[in-house]
């Protein structure tokens, strides 16, 4: 059994796809497998990994029913053989030839760790290249609580993470702009032991046509999904008592005045059909009557509630 599976979820594209797989392929770290989940369309991307045979380090799966984003991330993770798992969505790459090594070791020194995430490279064809690191002031909330991430995703993408395997662990399938935080929340809730390297070892690339693009600014997606999830969340007692939780409601009003969302009855229309929280309630109410008592109930909630 290898130390580390390195996912990749597939889906009709080869030229960033190669890249990838190159880029596991040169790694100086060698005990790891790739799992390729194919969603494609067509034959490209079972054509591309039949190119680099003779391995035995690339274990390549047609889905028969394509699964969409993220039950194809799960799908690779299910067929993964793995003690870690490394995530590396189809048009991200590892930073150098030691990148992987570097992960592992993260985990390796940390036995009572089952998150890592490092410091990325983020790039785009627009050549506008930054490195995405997270602060000291922002690590110590995250070990405090990791709820801080519904408000702020300061982790990253997927790419940017390794983890150990664990079956009660996989992505919410009913979520595409909220999945990655909700899976970092849940599993740091249950465990909120880290190591963070502020080393750059991945590059997260914004290619074209990427789900992420579909979702942002999206409000049927984004009102579903932010109700979703605070619900959701809201189950877990220890995170509904917290002050992250509180804060988390404030992002998701914030999310319905985007949107100009001002009742029950648009969020409903937005596809949500759960419970909604008494604190949402009451904005939408005092909204109705004047924006002047939205505004001051939504500095309230700042001023004292989220405290």
């Amino acid at each position: 059994m290898p130390k580390v599976s390195i996912c990749i979820p597939a889906y009709n594209q080869i030229e960033y796809l190669k890249r990838t797989i190159d880029s596991s392929l040169s790694q100086s770290y060698t005990d790891y497998e790739i799992v390729v989940t194919d969603d494609s369309t067509s034959n490209i991307v079972e054509e591309l990994v039949a190119s680099y045979q003779p391995t035995d380090k690339i274990k390549y799966f047609k889905n028969p029913v394509a699964l969409g984003p993220p039950e194809n991330w799960n799908e690779a993770i299910r067929r993964a053989s793995g003690e870690y798992i490394k995530i590396m969505h189809h048009d991200d790459w590892f930073y150098d030839e030691n990148s992987l090594g570097k992960y592992i070791a993260l985990l390796d020194n940390n036995p009572d760790v089952n998150f890592a995430f490092a410091a990325t490279l983020a790039s785009s064809l627009e050549n506008n290249d930054y490195v995405h690191m997270v602060s000291k002031d922002q690590l110590i909330e995250l070990k405090s609580n990791p709820i801080v991430l519904f408000v702020n995703n300061f982790v990253g993408a997927p790419s940017t993470i390794l983890f150990r395997k664990n079956k009660r662990f996989f992505f919410d399938k009913k979520l595409k702009w909220l999945v990655d935080f909700d899976f970092y929340i849940r599993l740091l809730s249950s465990n909120n032991n880290f190591k963070y390297s502020n080393e750059v070892l991945t590059v997260t690339f914004k290619a074209e046509g990427r789900v992420t693009d579909s979702c942002e600014n999206n409000k049927e997606i984004e009102i579903f999904e932010y109700f979703y999830l605070i619900d959701k969340l809201k189950k877990d007692s220890t995170i509904a008592k917290s002050t992250g939780y509180r804060k988390a409601i404030i992002k998701v009003i914030s999310i319905c005045k985007k949107y100009e969302v001002t009742s029950i009855d648009e969020v409903i229309s937005c596809g949500y059909k759960g419970e909604i929280t008494i604190i949402v309630r009451l904005f939408f109410k005092l909204n109705a009557l004047s924006n002047f008592f939205g505004k001051a109930y939504l500095k309230f909630l700042n001023t004292f509630y989220a405290k």
